[in-house]
């Protein structure tokens, strides 16, 4: 690597990345929707750190902390997250049985033996396509969504140094969230119209969602992700011919929205092996991909950068099935500089979990991850 003794802001040191270049280190994320930490493991880790606060549930679901920014600077973070808000017209209460109902109608609950809200009735299961026209969709033009967020973007963008990112919703796991897993996938097989028109309805309402969001706050952001997992641990979820005939060119659709409103390098969050469809997501205009889970097969770190990395960056790749949660410091610092080693010469790396931190994640070791990218990280 190139030794350069320059120091950057941590936007500059992002978009260096991003921009297949070295900075004076590799830039590091925490907070997302993907990169993110649960509650259980922060409050674990904020013990550890000896810091008293509140903790901030920014995501319910998956019972995602806001991190204080006193940790991020800490850690070195160089990222910084603005995220779409609830419609003010949806009612987030809480049901006795500890469940709740989104905006979509999925009804999701936290049982006592998880630590996530997980969908437990799927709206959409037995519909048809008349069921379709009639159902109460969220309305893509109300904008108390975005209330108040271009000023918070602003804000990030002028009074801070780091880099802006966001993500959004894919059209895939929206639909199958209203319909089951299973309907969707033997639906592809033996009810194509019924999926296409949910895909394309869909598709519509996110299209007018994301489209009044990136109106506030695309002028600000350096990065936007598309939560959108197409394959398991092993290989694809579903037959490549179907992704491309069904998934992908409204994926595209999605792409090209964002891409008229934001300069922001567009990613794509799909966890398992995804190396089949690599060349898919460089075709429909995906720049980054996350999270590299590099317990999945065929995802080789030193092989996906010596294919792809002069026209992909990769987000992620520190192993959080194995090394994080069970492993011992040593090991994870030896995990970070092994995936700093493979995938940041040249740039087009920024250091994160596979996925969020999950609760049984030692704070050790996400303190020795942070620290091993501070000390491996240099170009």
């Amino acid at each position: 690597m190139l030794s350069n003794q320059q120091n950057f802001s941590s936007r500059e040191r992002v978009l260096k990345a991003l921009n297949h270049q070295e900075a004076d280190r590799v830039p590091v994320d925490l907070g997302g929707f993907q990169s993110g930490i649960t509650a259980h493991a922060y409050e674990r880790l904020k013990e550890k750190l000896k810091i008293t606060c509140q903790t901030r549930i920014v995501e319910r679901n998956q019972q995602l902390a806001e991190p204080e920014e006193e940790i991020l600077e800490r850690f070195g973070v160089d990222t910084r997250y603005v995220f779409l808000r609830f419609s003010s017209n949806w009612d987030p209460q809480e049901r006795s049985d500890n469940s709740y109902c989104d905006e979509w109608g999925v009804r999701r609950q936290k049982r006592l033996s998880s630590y996530y809200f997980d969908i437990v009735e799927f709206p959409l299961i037995s519909a048809s396509i008349k069921d379709l026209e009639t159902y109460s969709w969220p309305d893509p033009d109300d904008l108390s969504r975005v209330q108040r967020l271009g000023e918070k973007a602003r804000m990030i963008r002028e009074s801070s140094p780091y880099a802006l990112c966001t993500t959004v919703s894919g059209i895939f796991e929206r639909s199958w969230s209203l319909t089951g897993l299973e309907r969707a996938l033997v639906g592809i097989k033996e009810s194509p119209l019924f999926m296409e028109k949910l895909l394309d309805k869909v598709l519509q309402i996110q299209l007018g969602i994301y489209g009044h969001f990136l109106d506030e706050v695309g002028h600000y952001l350096d990065l936007i992700e598309i939560w959108e997992d197409i394959s398991t641990q092993w290989g694809p979820l579903m037959a490549p011919s179907d992704y491309r005939r069904i998934i992908k060119p409204r994926t595209k659709e999605l792409i090209q929205c964002i891409r008229g409103k934001t300069k922001a390098k567009i990613a794509l969050h799909s966890c398992g092996s995804v190396s089949w469809a690599i060349e898919d997501f460089l075709e429909i205009g995906i720049e980054v991909l996350n999270p590299v889970q590099v317990s999945a097969a065929h995802m080789n770190t030193h092989t996906l950068k010596q294919k792809y990395g002069d026209r992909l960056c990769f987000w992620g790749a520190i192993d959080t099935q194995r090394v994080l949660p069970r492993g011992n410091p040593q090991e994870v610092r030896d995990e970070v500089k092994r995936r700093i080693s493979d995938l940041a010469p040249g740039g087009g790396y920024i250091v994160a979990a596979v996925h969020n931190v999950q609760p049984d994640v030692p704070p050790e070791n996400i303190i020795a991850m942070y620290e091993a990218a501070k000390e491996f990280g240099k170009y």
